[in-house]
Parts: structure tokens; C-alpha cells; sequence
């Protein structure tokens, strides 16, 4: 998560995303003595988080800094590329924990297919309430664009949506907005070269629990 305040613009970072890729291209720009905020770990800062979603932040900006005027956007990659990277990340065991969890088993315990048939993810509380209902914690759905992205009536949170295997167009605009040439840096895309095979019931579950991603990529 960014915010640059001093700037006018909030960057959402949903999770295996291309959030290195956006970090390196408005670093540079982050003011902190103006309020800017910048946040890669967990519990570094509460109530910010790295992967915190646009409804939450904008609760919290508003309370923060009620005057600010905010440009929100948000980079997504093809679905299943998504997964597959989380799933090699944080390597589900046999029970959905990862290994950022305590009581991970210490190794994958699922298939890669099975775990988008079969995996859940838990969800932050203020995310789950700020979010749209359809967002479980039975599925994967929290991994979707519309668990980082909408607001609980089902509008969107954010100005801006880039496809993070077009990061250009999100270096064009954040030229602009800064008035600088930020370049583009493409940094660990290259498995979405190559998607792992899903069967017809698993290419199923990922249009279910991400209909808006699923449908921009014609998955």
C-alpha cells in the first residue's frame, strides 16, 4: 500500500499483483514529511496494511486527513496466474493455512487444482464489513478485485484498474500524475508466460469467485 498525499494518489495492493513492480515506479516520490505513508509488512503500522483494501483506506483517510483529494487504482493480472503464484507463495497445507499462519503443517498439502476447488482464505473484519456480501471466507474469493476493490453496495472503491501485464499504461498515468517520467518495471511476471492446466469444474470456481477479473480476461 501507498499513500501519497502530497501527490493526490492511493495505490491499492492486491496480493501477488505486481506490488514490487508498483513500489519501485513511486518510491522515489513518497514524501513523508507531507504525510506520505508506505507500508510492505504486516502490523508495521496499524491500522495500515500492505494488502489493506480501498474501502477500508478511504475510512481511515477520511479520518485522517478528511480534505485530501485522492486518485485510487489498483493493478490486477489474469486470475489464474494470480492463484497460481499465492499457491507457490504461501503454500496451502492440507487444512487452507499458509505460511504466514502459525499452525502451518511446513509444506504444501493440496494440489494446485484441488486447492482452487477445495482452499479458503480468511478475510481482515473491516475488509468482510466494508466489502460486498458475495466475499466468503469458504473460497478464495478474498483474493478477488472485488474483495480489494468494491464497497458493499457493489460500486467501485477505486478510479483507476491496470492490468499489470500492461504496466505501461500505469506508468503513463502515473507520469502524469506526478509530472515526472516514472518507467515501467516489470518484475516477477514471467509464470504468467506459462498457466498451470485447470479442468472445466476449476475454470468454474475462479469465474464464481472472480467474475470481474475472469470476464475483463475472457476466462
Amino acid at each position: 500500500m501507498r499513500l501519497l498525499l502530497s501527490k493526490g494518489i492511493a495505490a491499492i495492493s492486491k496480493p501477488r499483483c505486481g506490488s514490487t513492480s508498483i513500489r519501485r515506479m513511486i518510491d522515489p516520490f513518497l514524501e513523508p514529511d507531507r504525510g506520505d505513508i508506505s507500508v510492505n509488512v504486516a502490523n508495521e503500522r496499524p491500522p495500515f496494511h500492505p494488502h489493506m483494501s480501498a474501502p477500508y483506506l478511504r475510512e481511515i483517510v477520511q479520518k485522517i486527513s478528511p480534505d485530501a483529494s485522492l486518485e485510487y487504482f489498483i493493478t490486477i493480472r489474469h486470475p489464474v496466474a494470480l492463484l497460481a503464484s499465492y499457491y507457490k507463495f504461501f503454500q496451502p497445507d492440507e487444512h487452507s493455512r499458509y505460511n504466514f499462519d502459525s499452525r502451518w503443517a511446513g509444506q504444501i498439502g493440496m494440489s494446485f487444482e484441488h486447492w482452487v476447488l477445495n482452499g479458503r482464505l480468511g478475510l481482515n473484519p473491516n475488509w468482510k464489513r466494508l466489502g460486498p456480501d458475495s466475499i466468503l471466507e469458504t473460497n478464495l474469493s478474498p483474493l478477488s478485485l472485488e474483495a480489494m476493490a468494491m464497497n458493499k453496495d457493489e460500486s467501485w472503491a477505486v478510479d483507476h484498474i491496470f492490468r499489470i501485464e500492461e504496466i505501461d499504461k500505469a506508468s503513463k498515468w502515473l507520469s502524469e500524475k506526478l509530472g515526472s517520467d516514472v518507467q515501467p518495471q516489470h518484475v516477477n511476471q514471467s509464470d504468467d508466460l506459462c498457466l498451470p492446466p485447470l479442468g472445466s469444474e476449476a475454470m468454474s470456481k475462479v469465474r464464481l469467485m472472480m467474475p470481474f477479473e475472469s470476464e475483463l480476461y475472457g476466462i
